[in-house]
């Protein structure tokens, strides 16, 4: 008796740091092991997902499959609609109630398209032809008022497109199609019926401008911002993220460095007035006291002496690996700025992602998608292989540590601290960390080894670090018995809820008491609560 009771006092007290996580709400759609995901993306009213999978028999044709579902993942009816033969997707996008899917015939940059567009009311569907287009790899596919955006690649030059669904008319956007040019970020603005696209050329002496351009939906240029001067000689942007502009303001936060070394220096943050006047305010090591609180307490010491000795020498501190932009939450006095610090190894040898390709660095719209994986899932090698080569190049990616930094609009840093990954290497191309901000506080969370991870900071200070929860159903009465780890998603959706998804194998008991087995796509909507954890000396 003494030791039942010993154990469930010994849980008891546990079940306060594990509160902290909590599996809420599940959704379940009858799928095999390894079947195609359901891409997600967001709607008003919650989230539509969808995917096309295989017909049954000797065939070659696939059917579309999509749901809806509201906050609470209480789902549509699983909806159905036949696609053309040897038609995949290749692009989606959601603008009001429509759902826009692009379809494709086979890889070739010169096969056949059309768009699949379905009223999420009245779940009726249409198709539209695209093979007016140019031949193009396709990078980033938007819709806005019923034009269809095409962003991609044609004889290694960017290039941007507007098709009107209405008129089958198409209209290439000028200024764009450029061998020494890059697009940087497409990202639609509804509320004026534009778009913003963010520009990298080169000029003289191998240096490099930003031009931040808007266009009407009809390809008139109506501002452009060109930054032609960025810090001393040899500085340059790394990258950027273009954030929506608020009260006449706008700022594009990324991380700066010499580019020619591929070295990182820190991060800018460049405000942008309703006139296009621009001005920069820069980040380095000096300003961030807290880059290394991801290393152990010697690491940490040693790190920081270095830089105070580059500081003395006033020569710049540098960044070892890629410090590239992620995520930034605005308010109306500060931002909060996530990013991450990684290293990369292509199966080519390379370790940088460079300037080589004309879509390199590319930084897709966030506007409704969660987790969207371009066409080409690898941003920084696609469209580099000469002739449309089939070779794939296979790239790693080991993570060394996420930051984070408050800073407010004036420009002082409120506050930085970091946590460590520990490390770990992984092919997934897209940023897998998310980060939710609710006031004060700042969670990060991803999927690592079948195993949520969530670190908590509030007012900068870290609480807990890298916390493992397995993962978990919600019936008591069932188990997990197997989970595909390449299918395993994890994306914030709103406020302290994250949404974890992907294809797992359940075991159950029938009404007689038999065990069965289902395979299924999976979404459950996940609560974290920092007021929850208790650290383990507490609980002594």
């Amino acid at each position: 008796m003494r030791k039942v009771f010993s154990s469930l006092l010994f849980l008891f007290l546990l079940s306060p740091a594990w509160a902290q996580l909590k599996f809420l709400e599940r959704y379940e759609v009858p799928s095999e092991m390894y079947e195609p995901n359901f891409e997600m993306t967001r709607v008003e009213d919650g989230i539509v997902a969808f995917r096309t999978i295989p017909e049954k028999g000797l065939n070659f044709r696939r059917k579309l499959q999509y749901f809806k579902t509201d906050f609470d993942l209480t789902p549509s009816d699983l909806i159905e609609f036949p696609v053309k033969e040897g038609f995949d997707i290749i692009g989606f996008d959601v603008d009001g109630e429509d759902l826009f899917l692009l379809l494709q015939k086979g890889s070739a940059t010169n096969s056949d398209k059309y768009i699949f567009k379905i009223d999420l009311e009245s779940n009726r569907g249409i198709e539209v032809d695209a093979n007016n287009l140019l031949d193009m790899e396709l990078i980033e596919f938007l819709v806005l008022e019923d034009k269809a955006l095409f962003m991609g690649v044609a004889e290694r030059n960017p290039v941007l497109q507007i098709f009107d669904l209405q008129k089958n008319s198409v209209i290439t956007v000028q200024g764009i199609y450029n061998p020494d040019t890059q697009v940087l970020q497409l990202r639609k603005v509804p509320d004026l019926n534009e778009v913003e696209v963010v520009i990298s050329r080169e000029v003289k002496n191998r240096r490099r401008e930003i031009l931040i351009n808007t266009y009407d939906l009809e390809g008139n240029l109506m501002r452009e911002v060109k930054v032609n001067q960025f810090g001393k000689p040899d500085e340059e942007i790394m990258d950027g993220l273009l954030l929506p502009m608020t009260n006449y303001q706008q700022a594009m936060i990324g991380s700066f460095g010499y580019a020619k070394r591929g070295t990182y220096l820190g991060m800018y943050i460049m405000d942008i007035n309703e006139f296009g006047e621009y001005g920069f305010k820069k980040y380095t090591l000096e300003d961030f006291p807290n880059f290394y609180n991801y290393l152990e307490e010697k690491e940490k010491s040693k790190k920081d002496a270095e830089v105070m000795k580059d500081l003395e020498k006033e020569k710049m501190p540098t960044l070892r690996n890629i410090y590239s932009i992620r995520d930034v939450y605005s308010t109306e006095d500060s931002y909060l700025v996530y990013f991450d610090h990684y290293n990369m190894m292509n199966s080519r040898g390379n370790t940088r992602p460079g300037f080589s390709s004309p879509s390199s660095l590319y930084r897709y719209d966030r506007l409704n998608r969660l987790g969207y994986t371009p066409y080409f899932s690898d941003p920084f090698y696609q469209n580099t292989l000469p002739n449309g080569s089939s070779f794939q190049v296979v790239t790693d990616y080991q993570y060394v540590s996420a930051h984070f930094a408050k800073i407010s609009k004036e420009g002082n840093v409120i506050w930085d601290n970091s946590n460590t990954y520990d490390n770990f290497t992984t092919t997934y191309s897209e940023p897998f960390g998310e980060i939710a901000v609710v006031g004060d506080d700042l969670y990060h969370v991803y999927v690592e080894n079948l195993e949520v991870v969530v670190s908590f900071f509030r007012k900068g200070e870290k609480i807990f670090e890298n916390q493992r929860f397995e993962l978990k159903l919600i019936d008591e009465n069932e188990r997990i018995k197997d989970t595909d780890p390449e299918s395993l998603r994890m994306v914030h959706w709103y406020d302290r809820y994250f949404l974890l998804s992907g294809n797992q194998r359940v075991r159950f008991q029938d009404e007689s008491g038999k065990e069965q087995i289902r395979d299924v796509f999976f979404m459950t909507k996940i609560l974290v609560d920092g007021d929850l954890y208790q650290p383990e000396e507490s609980l002594d």
